[in-house]
């Protein structure tokens, strides 16, 4: 009776254990072939399904969550447009746009199609709408011209006008629009604030120097489809800049200027998304070859012709004498502090 006594319990456990063995060898044969744990339990015994029962409970780890994966780095990277500038008093604020952080991958366990959770089928990513001109209109055209309309009744002008001129004072951050019927005076019709913006007084010269242009532009085309919203590109450079860099030899005098939605830029004039809608619809109603835009380093109608700045060109004193003598056919408002508290 003795061996007896512990051949018994032996014989049990080797049992379970065999069990134990079988139930890990029908999985992983259910892994290679992908059939589903239903179909299994319909063909086993009553103790084997008991013991699937037991596994499905253990079965809490979230698809792939041991699969290999891409792990991002520890620290985001954010790289700046621009440097941000040393002096802070007269730049306008910088761009920060994201930059695509370096992938570390790392090796985890799979586990079995059995201890998981069927995944769910991934949603297709929407494609981003790419708009024409004529649909991006029609659909922010009725609530901007409801806006500009309202502007124009409280500025006692008439509407729609056949011109306007939109000019930018950098040290006040205000874009001033002004317009008037055919043969009419200028009147101003709204101040806007701007949101943001990039570098300080003087000209642009070439690319990447951080500045926004000054000089007299037209708008090139309107951008249905700009990454900040909606955008309208200022034609620089223009002949006189191009003349300027002749001279010099400058040859990369850089581009795609735009006065856009959004609060961040680079070399650009961010509006605000509604803001710039006013802006682009009312440009798309006068029609391009009857907007002007003047951009300028300071009021010239209330604060004259700045001196020639240490370290700027020689022509830059020629320059800013033709900005002024542009912006003497449009009013300059009475009290432009108090009017910028109300400026949007």
């Amino acid at each position: 009776m003795g061996p007896r006594r512990y051949l018994t319990p032996l014989l049990v456990n080797s049992g379970i254990a065999l069990a134990g063995v079988a139930v890990m060898l029908l999985l992983l044969r259910l892994a290679v072939e992908d059939r589903p744990a239903e179909q299994l339990r319909a063909s086993s015994s009553p103790s084997l399904a008991e013991a699937l029962h037991r596994l499905d409970r253990l079965a809490f780890v979230q698809p792939g969550a041991f699969e290999r994966t891409a792990v991002p780095a520890q620290s985001p990277h954010l790289k700046p447009s621009i440097d941000p500038d040393q002096d802070g008093a007269q730049s306008w604020s910088t761009q920060i746009s994201p930059e695509a952080a370096p992938v570390q991958t790392g090796w985890g366990f799979t586990l079995l199609q059995a201890f998981r959770q069927q995944p769910t089928s991934a949603k297709p990513r929407m494609p981003l709408r790419t708009y024409t001109l004529k649909t991006r209109l029609a659909e922010l055209s009725p609530p901007a011209t409801v806006r500009l309309a309202a502007r124009f009744e409280a500025a006692k002008a008439a509407w729609p006008p056949s011109e306007v001129t939109y000019i930018a004072i950098k040290d006040e951050k205000v874009l001033e629009l002004h317009a008037r019927q055919a043969g009419g005076p200028w009147k101003l019709i709204h101040r806007y604030r701007v949101l943001a913006a990039s570098g300080g007084a003087g000209p642009k010269l070439r690319q990447g120097d951080r500045q926004v242009p000054e000089g007299i532009y037209g708008i090139a085309f309107l951008n249905p489809n700009s990454a900040y919203h909606v955008s309208l590109r200022v034609n620089y450079p223009n002949a006189f800049d191009r003349e300027m860099a002749a001279k010099e030899a400058r040859k990369d005098l850089g581009g795609d200027i735009m006065i856009h939605g959004k609060n961040l830029s680079a070399g650009c004039l961010a509006m605000g998304d509604e803001q710039v809608e006013e802006l682009f619809v009312l440009s798309a109603q006068t029609g391009l070859s009857n907007v002007k835009v003047i951009i300028s380093p300071t009021d010239f109608r209330q604060n004259g012709v700045a001196n020639q700045l240490p370290g700027q060109p020689a022509w830059v004193p020629k320059l800013y004498a033709s900005i002024s003598a542009a912006m003497a056919d449009f009013k300059a408002p009475r009290s432009t502090g108090l009017l910028s508290l109300f400026t949007k």
